[in-house]
């Protein structure tokens, strides 16, 4: 079941907002070492008030009507796509209740997409300064105070940050993940409703059952409750047909052999900076482009931000530009979109652009290695995950905030060329049949 998408207006000019620029170590030390103690103090804080209101609270929180609902879900693009259907169980349950958005600004274009939450309601973080970063928290907490936001649902995994966030916004009902009794990571105590994270379903499933935990009482832990594939709705996006002739004319100013071309293929080839352990081999890219082009009539173009020219430097080297093009930084979000409806096949790693396609028409082929397609699988029919399933693999998750220390990732040269094409293949001959 989908939603059709139509938010054009909405979306951000530039893709290259996506690439936030900090240290990820430095952030994982911060919320650590300051965190652990600010989570002590603010559960702290509630103990005693709670004694002073003589548990009067726990009564507040059972009587509370559902009217400002935020999200909070900061530094993961493609996780907005996996709360979609979270997002859309509360506006079913609680009609006319005001729904929010917490999110690095960075991202939020993620957010925008999805077209569930008004745009004035998307608060945002900004991470490009500690300067900034500081006032714009400040900034984010005054505006859920102002909005009254009575509830919270934390998507967060394990960060500090983000419970303590939801810990400082004012809601009486407040629903993150919660260790219980597992080796997960300190983050307070003041939910009002702790859910067991469960890294054995899909996170999808994992934020539905944040959201429905708030209308349980007295389950431990939460949420003894089966969470049905009928509440997996999932968005698409539909492009208008002035916008996919528009992007096929800049991509033949380019080449032109794209106007008499029967397939568009494209290669993200650049796992970003941040975790490059989740990148398939940029060699593979290139012999998987030379088979493409030498048994279909197709261009392959190369999409990603300003870093991934690395890569398609690499592949052009190798395959020559005649029949691929190097298309990175040089589209915006909306493009991305419109790109992906007017290609016949993506080949992706594991992250945003593969949580994207899934919301278009595209057959979406997601490379997973470090990270597993159990608990990341992006949504949509038109989706094929491969997975070697080597024994360490995956070595990221939430209980080691995604630190690992492979430096040879294995689990990503394990998936061949052979395997990819095959499917390419496929997909290709499916779609020529079609024509």
């Amino acid at each position: 079941m989908a939603n059709v998408l139509k938010v054009e207006s909405r979306l951000k000019p530039g893709l290259q907002q996506a690439a936030g620029s900090f240290n990820l170590d430095l952030i994982r030390a911060i919320d650590k070492w300051v965190g652990i103690p600010a989570c002590f103090f603010v559960s702290l804080a509630y103990k005693i008030l709670e004694r002073l209101r003589h548990g009067r609270h726990h009564e507040a929180v059972q009587g509370t009507r559902f009217r400002r609902m935020l999200f909070i879900e900061l530094s993961e693009m493609g996780s907005a796509t996996l709360a979609y259907p979270a997002m859309r169980y509360v506006l079913r349950r609680y009609p006319g209740a005001g729904l929010y958005f917490l999110i690095f600004e960075q991202n939020r274009f993620s957010v925008d997409i999805l077209d569930v939450i008004p745009a004035d309601h998307v608060l945002t973080i900004d991470i490009r300064s500690p300067l900034r970063f500081l006032f714009s928290t400040l900034k984010a907490l005054a505006a859920m105070r102002r909005a009254q936001v009575d509830t919270v649902f934390d998507l967060e995994l394990f960060s500090r940050f983000s419970s303590l966030l939801s810990g400082l916004s004012g809601a009486r009902v407040r629903a993150g993940y919660g260790k219980y009794h597992e080796e997960g990571l300190y983050r307070g105590d003041f939910m009002t409703h702790r859910v067991l994270y469960n890294s054995h379903q899909h996170m999808a499933k994992n934020f539905l059952a944040l959201v429905k935990s708030i209308e349980r009482e007295g389950e431990y832990p939460l949420l003894k409750e089966v969470i049905v594939e009928q509440d997996l709705v999932y968005p698409r996006y539909e492009s208008a047909e002035t916008d996919l002739k528009s992007l096929k004319a800049r991509l033949a100013a380019i080449n032109p052999v794209v106007d008499e071309a029967e397939h568009l293929v494209l290669l993200n080839p650049n796992a970003g900076d941040l975790l490059p352990v989740r990148a398939w081999p940029v060699e593979n890219y290139a012999a998987l482009t030379q088979r493409i082009i030498e048994r279909f009539n197709a261009v392959v173009i190369v999409i990603g931000l300003k870093e991934a020219g690395r890569e398609a430097a690499r592949i052009l080297g190798h395959v020559g530009p005649e029949r691929c093009i190097d298309f990175t930084n040089q589209t915006s979000f909306k493009d991305l979109l419109d790109l992906m409806n007017l290609a016949d096949v993506l080949i992706t790693a594991d992250g945003g652009p593969a949580h994207f396609a899934g919301l278009t028409s595209i057959k979406n082929i997601a490379l997973f290695g470090p990270e597993t397609p159990v608990l990341y699988a992006p949504v949509g029919q038109n989706t094929t995950c491969l997975f070697a399933g080597l024994a360490c693999s995956p070595c990221l998750s939430a209980y080691n905030h995604r630190k690992t220390g492979c430096t040879d990732p294995k689990c990503m040269k394990a998936i061949t060329v052979d395997e990819v094409f095959e499917i390419v293949s496929g997909s290709l001959s499916d779609a020529r049949a079609k024509c």
